[in-house]
């Protein structure tokens, strides 16, 4: 009788993989009558406390910040009282800058407001100024460091054209 039901839980179990078209409703509704009679045997009822003892184990070997988590699960299996889970309050990101347009100074020079994904390669291209004088003109050590919002100066004069590639030796005597 004992391997009917076990039989008959597996069965239950597995088949809404083959039967899609079933209401989700009425399948949790068969699942919890199945599983109410199969934990009637005390050899299922070991299996869960095992599986669930395991599962628990695992989450924390992944995740140890989750303890309050497990424990409120181990709680709520014995029938006590859930500890409180310790909280730290939720910060919202600020929303990030939109690319401002350069302002133009009276000094001849104008400014660019770094946005969210922007290089500084490629601000030197927008504003047709190389790399090197950027980072000199704003005092950048690295230029992998640009932070959203940071106002960079861009320096003024006349714009310079992306450096083209030095040529080898071998390659000007081929052209």
């Amino acid at each position: 009788m004992i391997s009917r039901i076990l039989v008959f839980t597996l069965g239950v179990i597995l088949l809404p993989h083959g039967l899609r078209a079933a209401s989700s409703a009425a399948t949790e509704k068969e699942y919890q009558q199945v599983r109410t009679i199969a934990l009637r045997d005390a050899r299922v009822q070991s299996a869960y406390r095992d599986a669930d003892r395991r599962l628990d184990a695992k989450i924390l070997q992944i995740d140890p910040a989750l303890e309050s988590y497990v424990k409120s699960r181990q709680a709520a299996r014995d029938g006590t009282p859930a500890p409180k889970p310790v909280t730290k309050p939720f910060v919202t990101a600020k929303p990030a800058a939109k690319t401002a347009p350069a302002k133009i100074s009276t000094a001849g020079r104008s400014t660019h407001t770094v946005a969210a994904g922007e290089t500084l390669s490629g601000i030197a291209a927008k504003h047709h100024v190389s790399v090197s004088t950027l980072k000199d003109t704003n005092h950048i050590a690295d230029e992998r460091k640009l932070r959203v919002g940071q106002v960079l100066t861009i320096p003024g004069g006349k714009p310079t054209a992306p450096a083209k590639k030095a040529e080898s030796g071998w390659s000007r005597l081929m052209h």
